[in-house]
């Protein structure tokens, strides 16, 4: 529960990030596709852009909104004992940024102990920003969104209904029955976006980290639909000292977490 002086917090902190995301955005795009790319210890590919992406946020934050803890892919990821708590994903489709593929994002959430407040998902090569606020919705651009209706998956006739998907579960959609027009994208917290602008039917997210889910499961929620831990311990609401490198949990979205249980584990089922 909120009371007016968290929803004036809540409203201060919403523009502090459009600020720092507008007046980054341009700059992102044109550099797309144009950056040298780096493997971290995990194995996964990271930029100066991220870095940079991650510094310019931390130091917005730091100056608008004194008192506010961050967790970041890139930067700390141990959730401070704060009462605002951001979780940011500097560039959520690294992979994607640097072959200039337009399918990546921005990602920052704002947990108020611990419970994700606001959710924002900036993919500006798309020229989409998703925002929502908790009890107020979401938008894309300014504009409400709803989730879709679920629908039989293994019906043909739903065959051209996208359902996101990773690599893995979408080598098993067609032994698991799936007949949906899986998608293989690269960035959770857009595939979520798209769950929640009613453009997916259902995201199924196998190894996210909690700056992967933390704003796009906000956006989800927020119109109309859920989010389900399928598999592994839930990592949200946020709980101080926890480090969130080396968590993940089997994560699954759509207009009602039971059809998207099911979905995920067909998915997973041993073939």
């Amino acid at each position: 529960m909120t009371d007016r002086a968290d929803q004036q917090e809540i409203e201060r902190a919403l523009r502090t990030i459009t600020h720092l995301l507008d007046g980054m955005d341009d700059d992102l795009v044109a550099r797309s596709g144009r950056e040298a790319v780096d493997t971290k210890d995990d194995g996964t590919p990271v930029t100066a852009v991220d870095l940079e992406v991650d510094d310019r946020l931390r130091a917005g934050i730091a100056a608008d909104l004194p008192g506010h803890g961050v967790v970041s892919e890139e930067g700390d990821t141990r959730v401070p004992d704060t009462e605002w708590t951001w979780v940011i994903d500097p560039i959520d489709g690294t992979s994607n940024y640097t072959t200039s593929v337009p399918y990546w994002c921005v990602s920052a959430a704002l947990a108020l102990r611990g419970e994700v407040v606001l959710g924002v998902v900036d993919a500006p090569a798309l020229q989409r920003r998703y925002v929502a606020r908790r009890g107020h919705g979401t938008t894309r651009n300014g504009e409400p969104v709803r989730v879709r209706d679920t629908v039989e998956w293994s019906a043909p006739r739903n065959r051209h209904l996208a359902v996101m998907l990773s690599t893995a579960t979408a080598r098993r959609a067609r032994a698991a029955g799936v007949r949906l027009n899986v998608r293989v994208m690269g960035s959770t917290a857009l595939d979520l976006a798209l769950v929640a602008d009613g453009g997916a039917i259902a995201s199924v997210a196998v190894v996210p980290h909690v700056w992967d889910i933390a704003a796009g499961g906000l956006l989800v929620e927020e119109a109309g639909g859920e989010v389900a831990t399928v598999r592994g311990e839930p990592m949200l609401p946020l709980q101080a000292g926890v480090d969130h490198r080396s968590t993940s949990a089997v994560t699954a979205a759509a207009a009602d977490a039971r059809y998207a249980t099911r979905l995920c584990e067909a998915l997973l089922a041993e073939q």
